[in-house]
């Protein structure tokens, strides 16, 4: 959670690392919107985020909370707009997100770090607001994965294409299915924590 500016530089940091950025610069700015709109659009988003959480965090001031309320409606066009509802205080340092929504995740879910998110992503409640999950490090969700209810994702787990999680998922592991099971368990050689967004074989 981003409770001081200090946090809130970590995690920005963490963010850009994860994504294959580098640091800003006029003309590659540039470049990057001609060539590349959508990561454009994606840090844009994943910046207001942290923005957002920093300042509904903190102790504000005047000139704070008219800050807050300007970042809280751009953050909210920018949900409607790419179809990406993320929440504050959901997601850890290191947030991974390649393409534009569909993606939602509930306001009560937490993730850790270096989580990845592909499209049709959704972390969601099941029939109570208590209900919610809870998503460790280096979480990989492919394209149309979905996770309901009071159920754990360990650490070091890829959820594969358009699986349903119902039930706890332990660490270093590869689940498919409706509902989704285990069908590898990731040797300890393969895991790569310190490469956010990495995604193991699923061979």
């Amino acid at each position: 959670m981003i409770l001081n500016k200090k946090d809130y530089l970590r995690y920005i940091e963490a963010d850009r690392k994860a994504l294959g950025s580098r640091k800003k610069s006029i003309l590659r700015d540039w470049v990057k919107r001609l060539f590349n709109w959508e990561k454009i659009l994606v840090e844009d988003y994943i910046l207001t985020l942290r923005k957002l959480e920093y300042l509904h965090n903190i102790k504000k001031n005047l000139f704070q909370y008219v800050r807050y309320v300007i970042v809280f409606y751009r953050h909210r066009r920018k949900c409607l707009k790419l179809m990406i509802n993320i929440p504050v205080n959901v997601a850890g340092p290191g947030l991974v997100i390649y393409h534009l929504g569909p993606i939602t995740i509930n306001k009560l879910a937490r993730i850790g770090n270096n989580c990845t998110l592909q499209q049709g992503v959704v972390i969601g409640q099941n029939r109570s607001e208590e209900n919610v999950p809870v998503i460790g490090d280096n979480v990989y969700f492919s394209p149309g994965a979905k996770v309901f209810g009071k159920v754990r994702v360990g650490n070091n787990v890829v959820i594969a294409p358009n699986s349903v999680v119902v039930k706890d998922v332990p660490d270093n592991s590869v689940v498919s299915g409706i509902p989704a099971k285990s069908i590898k368990t990731i040797p300890s050689w393969e895991i790569m924590p310190a490469i956010p967004g990495s995604f193991y074989s699923l061979k």
